[in-house]
């Protein structure tokens, strides 16, 4: 009887817990996203190394959070560093495959190591989740467009010379 009582105890216990925990989770993802928003002022104002800084301890709050992976990724390419940004991109899309943000940085970064094909792959993957079409998908799809202009203009140039 008393292995019973315990288990009684037990359950008691774990189901008085459970609310005090998903407050504390709340409270922690309330705080990551006011860090983010504040990190995202930080980059917009140039002050790349402050943003970095916030952006981490938003992730320290939240391991999750992947608008703050994308911002640590933006950031890294703020600081003229691609293969880190990359990194970010890749560990967000790991926590969220189909974040259309996450798709659109790491196109954009692909271009700039001129892997088109890989920014392609990420066009196509948008252009199936945003059916009717957005805003990821157009401007991915409008710096594949400058690229390839840009790399047939180049190239027409060295048969010129």
């Amino acid at each position: 009887m008393r292995k019973s009582n315990l288990i009684v105890a037990l359950c008691m216990g774990t189901m008085l817990a459970l609310p005090a925990a998903a407050q504390t989770a709340d409270k922690y993802q309330s705080l990551s996203r006011q860090l983010v928003s504040q990190a995202q002022m930080a980059l917009d104002s140039e002050q790349a190394a402050e943003a970095r800084v916030l952006f981490e301890r938003a992730l320290v709050a939240n391991p999750a959070n992947v608008t703050a992976m994308i911002g640590l990724g933006r950031t890294a390419e703020a600081q003229g560093l691609t293969g880190r940004g990359l990194r970010y991109y890749r560990r967000a899309l790991e926590i969220e495959p189909n974040n259309r943000g996450a798709l659109e940085a790491q196109a954009l970064a692909f271009l700039k190591r001129d892997r088109a094909d890989r920014a392609e792959d990420n066009r196509e993957k948008l252009a199936r989740l945003c059916l009717k079409g957005c805003e990821a998908l157009n401007v991915v799809t409008a710096a594949l467009d400058a690229y390839h202009a840009q790399h047939a203009d180049a190239s027409m140039a060295q048969k010129d010379g």
